[in-house]
């Protein structure tokens, strides 16, 4: 049997390249090391710089607005209403119990509970938004409810009424009113307005637009009486007038003055008189 060759290595020889290679990659004075070096310090430098950074603008900005809370300019210099002509001002702000003692930034979170306030005090207003201009003066945004028509009162003055029946607190002019919306009279009872009020909402739209007065002045309480914007009077039952109001541009297309037009028993008309006229506002 043939011996094998075997090849006899210096392990002290073997370690040493080894060696050498790593001594050179751990020396300082190779470039490429140093290299490494010198990005590491810069990295490190980069994030000391920006942590810095970040904490010096922190408390530049707490102090900001630790100023600004402790500045007259933190509190409330004047308040402007917007939304409501009709509506006192001075009234509002003295509703709202806002003063300048109290804080722009207290006031938006208070907003919902000014609103819930004026709602209460103002049965015109909706809601409120507030915003602010030049950082202290403060806007109420009020957004009103719908008007449907006014109520008439002494010395022809009005009150507006609202979509959710209720009555508003100030009283207009003539000038002041939408001649656009009907206006209500001889309603003294609240409730006789409110149950009119229903009645009209069920009529069509296009009845709705034609009418320019309503009258509380009735001989029953299941009668009904408009005033239509052609001068014609409608007088129907408070039951059945939604559904024969139906009847009322065929019957007035017949008509050669203004007439009155009734629809409680059957459908038909005749002249107006002048105590009718006058009782109604209407103009000769």
């Amino acid at each position: 049997m043939a011996k094998e060759k075997i090849t006899k290595k210096d392990p002290k020889k073997q370690l040493s390249g080894w060696l050498d290679y790593r001594s050179k990659e751990n020396n300082p004075n190779n470039p490429k090391v140093s290299a490494s070096l010198k990005k590491l310090q810069a990295e490190r430098r980069h994030a000391l710089l920006t942590r810095l950074g970040v904490i010096i603008f922190t408390s530049v900005c707490f102090i900001l607005i630790l100023g600004y809370f402790v500045s007259p300019k933190a509190n409330v210099a004047s308040v402007q209403i917007k939304g409501v002509p009709e509506l006192n001002s001075s009234q509002i702000v003295k509703a709202s119990g806002i003063n300048s003692q109290d804080k722009v930034l207290g006031t938006f979170l208070k907003q919902k509970q000014y609103s819930q306030k004026l709602s209460a005090a103002f049965p015109e207003i909706e809601s409120v938004k507030i915003s602010t201009s030049h950082l202290n003066n403060v806007i109420f945004n009020i957004k009103e409810k719908k008007v449907i028509g006014y109520i008439s009162e002494k010395d022809n003055h009005y009150r507006k009424i609202l979509a959710n029946g209720k009555v508003g607190s100030q009283t207009l002019s003539a000038k002041e009113i939408d001649k656009q919306k009907p206006i209500f009279i001889g309603y003294n009872k609240r409730a006789s307005l409110k149950e009119d009020l229903y009645i009209y909402s069920k009529l069509p739209v296009k009845v709705q637009n034609q009418i320019k007065v309503m009258s509380g002045e009735t001989n029953r309480p299941t009668q009904i009486i408009f005033v239509m914007n052609d001068n014609n009077v409608v007088i129907g039952n408070t039951s059945t007038i939604a559904s024969k109001i139906k009847y009322y541009e065929k019957i007035k297309n017949q008509l050669k003055q203004p007439s009155v037009i009734d629809l409680e028993i059957g459908a038909f008309s005749r002249p107006l008189s002048n105590d009718e006229k006058n009782r109604l506002r209407i103009a000769p």
